[in-house]
């Protein structure tokens, strides 16, 4: 079951490697002149709206974007259900694991936020951010451990903090994309009649609201998982907080996104201000995932790579 769990993770991988590349020529097809049958994307959520701008753009083309992330989606999940059977244990207990988790986690969001919006914009700077951390499984041992080591047997306490962690950074990695559609739309005064740099893209305002809604998702969730942390830390450690680096980290990637959702409305946090405190707090998101597990030594590095 082992094996057949890893074939279906990566084809999990190639799937979402070929929804990133048709959701990116997707984005780019009206300035590349590739333009087909007229088809207007309509919100099924009123409330939420992020209708996508006028160019053309063809229905196929997002249709196989769109069947693509969700064939990574159901083969990721599959595969993790399968290898936690196989393994008697959730999969955390190395970073190959995690990353898959983490990748399956953006693409899986990112489907239902643009089931929920209307749009398949998001998805050319979302996917990729996915297909990086599928890739960057490449580098781990995908072995899985029998036998975890005594501060990963608390199974439900740290299952439940593991997945709220996970959940929380691919909501944030899809407030990142819409961050980076902000920064590349623009916003200079010359061009904000029209609502941005590029009509073929959102307009600035539309870029905001879907970064924000995203952070409000995700803060709270990184917000609980932080707290659950605490409490696996107690019984694992015998403290609920010891300023190791992960916890440190974590602390300070949920204060930046707590500094963008109290100044969204100041002044000072006007335009470009606002997506680069996301970008940053994504780019926290990635080294307390990432680079304190291979760069800093701590109690969080039992389970290894």
């Amino acid at each position: 079951m082992a094996d057949g769990a890893l074939f279906l993770l990566w084809g999990s991988f190639v799937a979402a490697g070929c929804a990133a590349v048709a959701y990116v020529v997707y984005a780019v097809q009206p300035k590349l002149h590739l333009t087909w049958t007229p088809r207007r994307v309509v919100a099924t959520d009123p409330s939420f709206s992020l209708a996508e701008p006028a160019p053309l753009r063809s229905a196929t083309l997002g249709g196989v974007a769109t069947l693509s992330l969700w064939a990574a989606a159901v083969l990721g999940i599959v595969g993790l259900a399968m290898r936690t059977l196989a393994l008697n244990h959730a999969p955390y207990s190395n970073l190959f694991e995690f990353s898959m988790s983490f990748g399956i986690a953006i693409v899986l969001l990112y489907g239902i936020f643009e089931l929920r919006s209307g749009t398949r914009l998001p998805g050319a700077f979302v996917l990729p951010v996915a297909c990086g951390l599928y890739g960057s499984a490449l580098a781990f041992p995908s072995e899985g451990q029998d036998i975890l080591v005594p501060a990963l047997q608390s199974p439900t306490l740290l299952t439940i903090h593991v997945a709220l962690m996970i959940l929380s950074y691919a909501v944030l990695a899809v407030a990142f994309g819409g961050a980076a559609m902000h920064l590349v739309q623009g916003f200079p005064n010359a061009v904000a009649e029209r609502g941005g740099r590029f009509s073929w893209l959102p307009s600035e305002a539309r870029c905001d609201e879907l970064t924000y809604r995203a952070v409000l998702v995700g803060f709270p969730l990184l917000g609980a998982g932080i707290a659950l942390g605490a409490f696996w830390a107690n019984d694992a450690w015998g403290r609920y907080w010891g300023w190791d680096p992960k916890e440190t980290a974590a602390l300070v990637t949920w204060l930046i996104f707590a500094v963008y959702i109290h100044g969204r409305w100041l002044r000072q946090f006007r335009g470009a201000r606002k997506a680069w405190i996301v970008v940053l707090g994504f780019f926290a998101v990635m080294f307390t995932y990432l680079g304190v597990n291979l760069w800093i030594t701590g109690l969080h590095s039992y389970a290894g790579v």
